[in-house]
């Protein structure tokens, strides 16, 4: 486990930012029908509660969101990708995929099957859906921005959840009961696994994540698998093997909390073109956007360049103007000055703050705070900068 100063975080971010990719920016989607930039629901985002067996929580999940979550696979250019992928070129890919999450997290199968049946989906494409990553390095990923500070007996994480604006009305939360008795709360997308938004559990485990652009995709386990599983870590030591196990198919950044040992850990985790991790314990106050920062993780490439990620704009410019922020105010010291940084608008339209702009349909979602010891977590449902707070918990 390494620990590395602020400074040579900033020189490894800055360094990124120069060699950021422009990749190229979609347009609304394919559909006339686009329907995105929905209104937060009055009072916020609606959470349920749902328990049994893997295949009765799957089912309770879709017949509870089944409006949302068909909704917005309605108009998803990601779903009608994924699709189009499995019912042509990708079948037998998928078909690996499938083999690698059965070997690794059959009950986890089990409950997308169960969510399938609810929403009345062929299970292979709400599957494929969750492969969205692997079969679509996605063009101008939304990306994600996380905050953590860890100061004497105070552990702080703050985290910008950022998707695609056809999120927004459709995202909700859930109370989970799985039969490991260990109880979750997570801030779900429609169609996917709980696991890619933030979440926690009875045992004080929080994960958030960040989105990682690969240069290729490798044969194993989806993402999404891996990150659910997490919730229902029993420890920071058990968070941390699921997050590193293989074969893994996609990179992914995991923002680990033990909220009762006061410890936070940054898990930088990639797929190809090698199985390789780090893994660093939060000291201090630290940044974290959607491009790899830890030296073992960016160096090492035979002709210079980064081997296992590519740095694209909105992660670099997000991290560049909250380093800028921090070098010209200071570092803040608890979560009110941590929300002022992701509340920021410079940088648009790929400001920590995220609002959709022209073409660019990035969104800030929602915001979740984590604060040692408590075992809960703050929602603001929608932009920090809108102030929709509510407390969840446990």
């Amino acid at each position: 486990m390494n620990r590395y100063s602020r400074r040579e975080f900033l020189e490894i971010s800055f360094a990124a930012a120069a060699g950021a990719a422009l990749l190229p920016l979609p347009g609304c989607g394919s559909s006339s029908e686009y329907e995105g930039v929905l209104e937060v629901p009055d009072g916020g985002y609606p959470i349920i509660e749902v328990s049994g067996s893997h295949y009765e929580i799957g089912r309770q999940i879709g017949a509870a969101m089944k409006k949302r979550i068909t909704g917005y696979l309605r108009y998803a250019d990601d779903y009608r990708n994924s699709v189009d992928y499995l019912e042509g070129e990708g079948t037998e890919i998928l078909g690996r995929m499938l083999s690698h999450a059965r070997a690794s997290f059959p009950h986890l199968v089990e409950e997308l099957e169960g969510m399938a049946e609810s929403l009345e989906i062929p299970f292979m494409r709400l599957f494929a859906f969750n492969c969205r990553s692997e079969i679509k390095m996605l063009q101008d990923p939304p990306g994600c921005s996380t905050i953590a500070l860890k100061d004497g007996n105070q552990a702080i994480l703050v985290h910008n959840e950022d998707g695609n604006d056809l999120n927004i009305g459709r995202m909700f939360l859930a109370r989970i009961t799985p039969p490991s008795g260990t109880v979750f709360l997570a801030f779900i997308y429609p169609g996917l696994l709980p696991g890619n938004g933030p979440g926690l559990n009875q045992n004080g485990i929080v994960q958030t994540t960040n989105y990682i652009q690969p240069r290729r995709v490798a044969d194993g386990i989806p993402r999404y698998f891996i990150s659910r599983a997490i919730f229902e870590a029993k420890s920071l030591e058990q968070a941390v093997s699921l997050a590193t196990m293989e074969p893994r198919a996609f990179p992914f950044h995991h923002n680990l909390v033990s909220l009762g040992d006061r410890r936070i850990l940054s898990v930088e985790t990639a797929a190809w073109p090698e199985h390789r991790h780090d893994i660093m314990e939060v000291e201090g106050f630290y940044i974290h956007t959607n491009h790899f920062l830890h030296p073992a993780m960016v160096e090492g490439g035979e002709t210079g360049e980064r081997p296992f990620d590519v740095p694209y704009i909105s992660s670099t410019t997000r991290m560049e103007v909250l380093n800028q922020a921090v070098e010209n105010g200071g570092e803040p010291s608890d979560v009110s000055g941590i929300l002022g940084l992701l509340s920021l608008h410079e940088g648009r339209p790929y400001s920590p703050c995220r609002h959709p702009e022209g073409d660019v349909r990035g969104v800030t979602l929602g915001t979740a705070v984590f604060q040692s010891p408590e075992k809960s977590m703050t929602l603001f449902h929608g932009n920090p900068c809108l102030g929709l707070k509510r407390e969840h918990s446990l």
